[in-house]
């Protein structure tokens, strides 16, 4: 696993390190000192996980992380912070995990832990399911049967996943994994670590960051869908690019 260190302190910076090389010796750690510099490795570089201060000199964590969410291949970013107050700001970001300093041993195992189970999920195909042409999607109290031909595309959000209809978005009841399964058979395609999207509903492309693309559906905001690198073949085979 491939992690990148971010704090302007360079004695809190080097403790962490520490504290993951005892807790998980097998990861191959780099550090950088700012949120400027640590986009800078990111731009170069693929990485599993982002270890970020909020606090950070110029860039802010919480500015860093809108940049690195727009990224072909984001990394997971766990924000390592001194002040509690900002978690509902970090997981609106899509945090993987928001620990508090100073942070124990204990506290990190268990980030890592759900790292290693989140990589492992990603990694392994989802059973089929039969598809029958509607879903179930969660409206506040009310659940909606909705074709599938309606749906723009799904997104993970930290552990909420929702389907953006025209004019909204609805809450799949299940994992973005569950929703892969069942909706690929329709013509879905996995585009980014974190969305499916309908291809029947895609009416532009746009050239993005290291040469990937964002992707424009036909719902009432006209929403963009990132697409990252590792899924760049297969999107341009269905789209014709």
């Amino acid at each position: 696993m491939r992690v990148l260190v971010v704090d302007d302190e360079a004695l809190v910076r080097s403790e962490l390190v520490y504290a993951l090389g005892k807790v998980a010796g097998e990861l191959e750690v780099t550090e950088a000192p700012d949120a400027v510099e640590a986009l800078r490795e990111l731009a170069g570089a693929q990485y599993d996980v982002v270890f970020l201060d909020i606090s950070l000199p110029g860039l802010s964590g919480l500015e860093a992380t809108k940049i690195i969410n727009a990224l072909p291949s984001p990394p997971h970013v766990v924000f390592v912070t001194a002040h509690d107050g900002h978690a509902v700001d970090a997981f609106e970001l899509a945090a993987f995990d928001y620990v508090v300093k100073p942070v124990s041993e204990a506290r990190l195992a268990r980030t890592l832990e759900r790292l290693r189970a989140a990589r492992e999920s990603s990694a392994q195909p989802a059973p089929a399911v039969a598809n029958t042409g509607r879903v179930a999607l969660e409206d506040g109290e009310r659940t909606r049967l909705v074709k599938t031909a309606e749906i723009r595309y799904v997104q993970a959000n930290g552990h909420l996943v929702t389907a953006r209809v025209f004019d909204g978005e609805l809450r799949w009841k299940g994992s973005l994994a569950d929703a892969a399964s069942r909706l690929e058979p329709s013509g879905f395609l996995r585009v980014h670590r974190a969305y499916l999207v309908n291809p029947e509903r895609v009416i532009e492309v746009e050239p993005f960051f290291g040469g990937s693309y964002l992707l424009r559906v036909d719902d009432k905001n006209r929403s963009e869908v990132p697409v990252s690198r590792n899924y760049l073949p297969a999107v341009r085979k269905a789209l014709g690019l």
